[in-house]
């Protein structure tokens, strides 16, 4: 029996081999004059960067979050590109038509114009937090709260409270993968999916940690962030390598972005009011 136990832990540790050559290294940092920058999101079609600056506490309507534009050398191009949002977080975009959380409404922008074009109210959310869009432009949000954890699902301008259950306790971060729905479920740390046709979840990985950014990197792995400052690289089978730490130094990480054909992840500060970026060396 003993000899039985040796040799199945020996074959777990085997199984899982952290990559320990794996990390991330600066190639440069905005000025910290970003206000509680929450989410990055690049479009590769304007080959620039978004990002959705809460300035303030974010559950609070109070009027004074704004989006900015940066370029991927991190020049700030518009320090108040869209403004009159409350506390703005994942952001997604379809054709010309960019997406944003704002607390408890999806809210619907022109990225040739800059304008605000609607509203739409979530109802019993209380904390919508990260957007993925399928391919027929129906958008995923999380909602973050303890007392109403779900996903919804936007799609014709019509708003469903979509995913539920016990299986989903404060999702939070989410990436689309082919037909299913990838969605970090901070209630029990693990990476989940969920088939966009029949709902059947399953889980991907489980680091133990919660996913505020959440980015495939292939189809064997995950990049996450976990907000408090770490962030992760982590395989389907479960091996979790830590890439970069700055909780001691009180530098957050929020919601990145994975640029893969530029090896770049891009991660926002928060309180620290910077957005940095990195080269992924594997």
């Amino acid at each position: 029996m003993k000899l039985f136990i040796i040799l199945m832990v020996t074959l777990s540790i085997c199984a899982c081999q952290p990559d320990s050559q794996a990390k991330l290294v600066e190639e440069w940092s905005t000025q910290k004059v970003l206000k509680t920058p929450e989410s990055v999101l690049y479009i590769p079609e304007r080959d620039e960067l978004f990002i959705a600056n809460i300035n303030g506490n974010p559950s609070d309507a109070d009027g004074n979050g704004f989006l900015s534009v940066l370029s991927l050398t991190g020049d700030i191009k518009q320090l108040e590109w869209v403004s009159g949002l409350n506390a703005p977080k994942g952001m997604g975009y379809f054709g010309n038509t960019l997406y944003v959380t704002d607390i408890n409404v999806l809210v619907e922008i022109s990225l040739d114009s800059a304008k605000i074009m609607n509203r739409y109210e979530a109802k019993e959310a209380q904390f919508l937090n990260d957007i993925a869009i399928d391919d027929s432009g129906n958008v995923y949000i999380s909602d973050y709260s303890k007392d109403n954890s779900a996903i919804y699902r936007f799609c014709k301008d019509s708003m469903e409270k979509w995913l539920f259950g016990p299986e989903v306790s404060a999702p939070n971060g989410l990436f689309m993968m082919d037909n299913k729905l990838a969605f970090g479920n901070t209630g029990d740390g693990k990476i989940k999916a969920v088939d966009l046709d029949d709902k059947n979840i399953s889980v991907l990985a489980d680091p133990g940690s919660g996913a505020d950014g959440l980015k495939a990197i292939d189809k064997n792995g995950f990049i996450i962030s976990n907000w408090a400052g770490r962030t992760d690289l982590v395989t389907m089978d479960g091996c979790v390598t830590e890439l970069l730490n700055t909780t001691d130094q009180k530098i957050n990480a929020a919601d990145l972005e994975y640029i893969p054909e530029k090896n770049m992840v891009i991660i926002p500060t928060f309180s620290d009011n910077r957005v940095m970026a990195y080269r992924l060396v594997p």
